[in-house]
Parts: structure tokens; C-alpha cells; sequence
């Protein structure tokens, strides 16, 4: 007997269901005009977003205030300490420095934190 045809219509409605589901979880991650924001976004698409996006691993996901006020309130100057330097806890990096890209810059950290805290900001404004 041929299984071929039978396992593609599987595969299909898996994959259909699959893509579904993944595009009414996923935010729209906004866009600013603001050079600087503009230039924190194509970081933050590239390095940030594996984690932040949907709260991966214990990251703050964009859409969730309420886990991004107590860090709001250490104020920008922590928040980019922490994005370049890193967070451990435990003797285990919970964040790695940089996102985990030594290659980028602190004025690129700098851009991308600033624009997590706009698009949170977007995001979570009523």
C-alpha cells in the first residue's frame, strides 16, 4: 500500500495548524522612524528577539509590563548594564553580555535596549 499520499495530508494540516497557531501568539514588533530606534530594531530583530520576543528562557517578552516594571524602575542606565554586561544568577548566565554577540558594540546595546523600551512602551499602552 502507498503511504505517500495519506502522510502528506498529514504533514500539511500539521504544518497549516503549526503556522497558524505561531502567528496569533507572535506580536507585531513595532517600528519607529527615529534613526536611533531604527538602527536598536535591526539589532534587536538579529540578536534580541530570540528571547524578548516571546519571553523565551525568562526574558521579559515585549508585551508583558507587568514583568518589565521592576525593571523600569531601576531606570535606562541599569537596563543597558545589564544588556551589555550580562546577567548570572545562580553562577549561570541567564543572559549572556551583549545578547551573546561580542561583536556588537556598546552604542548598538545601547540602541537596542532603547528600543525594547519603546516597543514595550507601544505595546503596552492602552
Amino acid at each position: 500500500m502507498n503511504y505517500q499520499l495519506p502522510m502528506l495530508l498529514v504533514l500539511s494540516v500539521l504544518l497549516v495548524a503549526c503556522s497558524d497557531s505561531n502567528q496569533s501568539r507572535s506580536p507585531v514588533v513595532p517600528e519607529f522612524s527615529e534613526p536611533g530606534l531604527v538602527e536598536g530594531r535591526a539589532v534587536w530583530m538579529n540578536v534580541c528577539r530570540n528571547c524578548h520576543l516571546m519571553g523565551i528562557a525568562g526574558a521579559p517578552a515585549i508585551t508583558d509590563h507587568a514583568a518589565w516594571v521592576p525593571r523600569l524602575s531601576k531606570g535606562e542606565e541599569a537596563l543597558y548594564a545589564s544588556a551589555l554586561e550580562g546577567i548570572r544568577k545562580d553562577n549561570a548566565w541567564t543572559m549572556p553580555p551583549r545578547g551573546g554577540n561580542p561583536a556588537l558594540s556598546d552604542a548598538q546595546i545601547r540602541s537596542a535596549v532603547d528600543f525594547m523600551l519603546a516597543a514595550v512602551d507601544e505595546l503596552n499602552s492602552d
